[in-house]
């Protein structure tokens, strides 16, 4: 994804806030991640040795194998659902 717009692989352009996760967005999709890990859920990526649920999560972020939906509101009502895939790790 490029960081003129927003707009990555398939048109798809990012029209609220940054082209990447932020910092909130980060540690609340691992940590919602992680309670269903340490919950039982199946995990998406190899694990490697004795990893904590927090480890997986992270790895499962790293790897962009989450089927997650960022949503982001406006001050003034609007929203935009953003799948993760469209979204980068770091600025």
């Amino acid at each position: 994804m490029s960081l003129d717009g927003g707009k990555g692989e398939g048109g798809f352009e990012v029209k609220i806030g940054p082209p990447w996760l932020t910092r909130f967005e980060k540690a609340r999709i691992i940590g919602i991640r992680a309670l269903q890990i340490a919950l039982g859920a199946p995990v998406l990526v190899k694990v490697e040795g004795n990893m904590s649920p927090v480890e997986i999560a992270e790895k499962e972020l790293r790897e962009g194998v989450l089927p997650v939906v960022i949503v982001r509101w406006t001050p003034g009502g609007r929203h935009q659902e953003i799948p993760l895939k469209y979204l980068k790790l770091h600025p």
